[in-house]
C-alpha cells in the first residue's frame, strides 16, 4: 500500500480505506464471506485483490491532455477563480429588482459598452426552455426537470431561472480557472538543464476540478502559453490533466541524487526566490514588485520563506475572497525579527490550504496530525501592501503552500473530551 500511496500522492491510511471500498464493491461475495473484514479474506485472494487494486489505481498516468510532458514540483496553490461570477451575480441582482427590465436591456458587467443579454429559463413539456423579453422561446434543451442545465441560474426565492446569453445560445453559468505555481521543465530537458524559473499552471474546464498534490515530484501534460496580464510571462495551460507522482521518470542510477533534490526544503530554497531572513521580507517585496500597464496595478513577488510557528488560528473567519470561504492565519518568529524589535510575521492561510493540503498538519507515520507552535515551516507566499489609517505602508502575505519540516515538528495534543485532569494535553497554539 505504501507504493500505491506514494504514486497517488496520498497517505497510506487513506489508500487502505480506498482499498477496502474497492474490495467491497468489486468482490462483494468475498467481502460478505469475510463478514466485512479484510483480515478474514483468504491470503491468496487478498494478494490478487491488492494487485488488481494497484493496476486499477496506479495505471500509467500523466499522459492525458494536450502538450508536452512536464516534470517537477507544484510549490503553491495560487487561486481558484470563477470567470463568470461577475456576470452571474449582476444578472441575479438585476433580475431580483426588475426581471422584465433586465430581459429587455441586459446587463453591463464591465466598464465598457458591451451588453450581456439575459433570458428567462423554465422547464415545460419535457424540456428546459429559454425565453426572451417577448416570451418567445429562443432555446430548447431536452432533459429531466431534476437535471438542471449548466447554464441555468437560480434566482433566490423565485420559481424561475435565468440564463446569460451568448451568440450561440445560453452560456455556462460558471467557468472555473485554478492556478498553481510550478517549478520544473519538460521531461526531455529536466535532467540536462534542470528546472525553469517558477511559472503558473493555469487549469481550466475539467482540469480546474483536479486537486494537485504539492511538495511531491509530479509529471503531467500541459501546453506552453503566455500570461494575459503580462505577455512576457511564460505560463503553462491545461484543460484536462492526469498527474502522476513519484520519480518513476528518473533513471535508477540518478534516483538517489533526485530524492535529495526533491526534498521540499531543498527544492523550495534552491529554485524559488528565498528569503531566509524574515526581517528582510519588506525589502524583498520592494526590490521585486512589478507594475502592469495592462491593469494599472502593482504586483508583489511570489517567494519562499522559512520561520518558526508562533501562533496558529485554527478556527478562521468567514472571508468571501479566500479560497474555501474562510481565512486562517499563522505567525512566524525568528531571531532576526526579534533583533529588529518585531515580534512576528503574520501570514494569511486559506481554508482550502487547511482542509485540502494539510497546512496545519504533518505526516506522523502514515496519518496527518496537527503540529503546534515551535514547529519550523517553509512557506510559499504572495505579497502585497496596504495603507493603514496612520498612512503607514504595511505588508500583506498570503500563503500558497505551507510545509512543516518533518524533523522540526512539535506535535499538538488534544485533551480528551471527558477528561480535564491532564491540562498539559491542550495545544499551546
Amino acid at each position: 500500500m505504501k507504493e500505491i500511496a506514494e504514486r497517488l500522492g496520498k497517505a497510506v491510511e487513506e489508500v487502505e480505506k480506498d482499498f477496502e471500498e474497492f474490495v467491497k464493491k468489486q468482490y462483494p461475495e468475498s467481502w460478505e464471506d469475510a463478514k466485512g473484514k479484510l483480515s478474514k479474506i483468504d491470503s491468496d485472494d487478498l494478494d490478487f485483490f491488492r494487485e488488481a487494486f494497484r493496476v486499477n489505481r496506479v495505471r500509467r498516468r500523466g499522459g492525458s491532455g494536450k502538450g508536452d510532458d512536464y516534470v517537477g514540483m507544484i510549490v503553491g496553490h495560487v487561486s481558484l477563480r470563477d470567470l463568470m461570477s461577475k456576470q452571474r451575480d449582476l444578472a441575479i441582482e438585476q433580475a431580483e429588482i426588475d426581471l422584465n427590465n433586465v430581459l429587455r436591456h441586459g446587463i453591463r458587467p464591465y466598464n465598457n459598452d458591451n451588453t450581456v443579454s439575459i433570458g428567462r429559463a423554465h422547464y415545460a413539456e419535457g424540456s428546459w426552455k429559454v425565453s426572451n423579453a417577448n416570451d418567445q422561446v429562443i432555446h430548447t434543451e431536452q432533459g429531466e426537470e431534476s437535471d438542471i442545465p449548466v447554464w441555468a441560474i437560480a434566482v433566490p426565492n423565485k420559481s424561475y431561472y435565468i440564463a446569460l446569453l451568448g451568440a450561440n445560445g445560453p452560456k455556462r453559468a460558471t467557468s472555473l480557472k485554478r492556478e498553481w505555481l510550478f517549478i520544473g521543465n519538460t521531461a526531455e530537458k529536466f535532467l540536462t538543464e534542470g528546472p525553469l524559473p517558477p511559472m503558473r499552471l493555469e487549469c481550466s474546464f475539467d482540469a480546474a476540478d483536479v486537486h494537485l498534490q504539492m511538495n511531491k515530484p509530479i509529471s503531467f501534460k500541459a501546453e506552453a502559453g503566455e500570461s494575459y496580464f503580462n505577455p512576457n510571462e511564460a505560463i503553462l495551460k491545461a484543460n484536462n490533466i492526469d498527474p502522476s507522482y513519484g520519480l518513476g521518470w528518473i533513471p535508477d542510477k540518478q534516483k538517489s541524487t533526485a530524492e535529495s533534490m526533491f526534498a521540499p526544503d531543498q527544492y523550495l530554497s534552491q529554485f524559488m526566490g528565498f528569503v531566509p531572513d524574515l526581517s528582510r521580507v519588506m525589502d524583498y517585496y520592494e526590490d521585486n514588485k512589478e507594475y502592469s500597464e495592462k491593469t494599472g496595478r502593482t504586483y508583489g513577488p511570489l517567494f519562499c520563506l522559512r520561520g518558526v510557528v508562533d501562533y496558529i488560528d485554527h478556527e478562521g473567519e468567514a472571508n468571501r475572497y479566500s479560497d474555501g470561504g474562510y481565512r486562517h492565519s499563522l505567525t512566524l518568529s525568528s531571531a532576526a525579527l526579534r533583533r529588529d524589535g518585531e515580534n512576528n510575521l503574520w501570514v494569511n492561510v486559506s481554508r482550502y490550504l487547511v482542509n485540502d493540503h494539510h497546512a496545519f498538519q504533518g505526516l506522523k507515520v502514515d496519518s496527518w496530525c496537527d503540529y503546534t507552535a515551535g514547529t519550523q515551516v517553509f512557506l510559499t507566499v504572495r505579497s502585497s501592501t496596504w495603507e493603514s489609517d496612520m498612512g503607514e505602508t504595511r505588508l500583506n502575505l498570503d500563503a500558497l503552500n505551507v510545509w512543516p519540516v518533518p524533523k522540526r515538528i512539535l506535535w499538538g495534543q488534544d485533551a480528551a473530551d471527558d477528561d480535564l485532569s491532564g491540562l498539559d494535553g491542550f495545544r499551546s497554539d
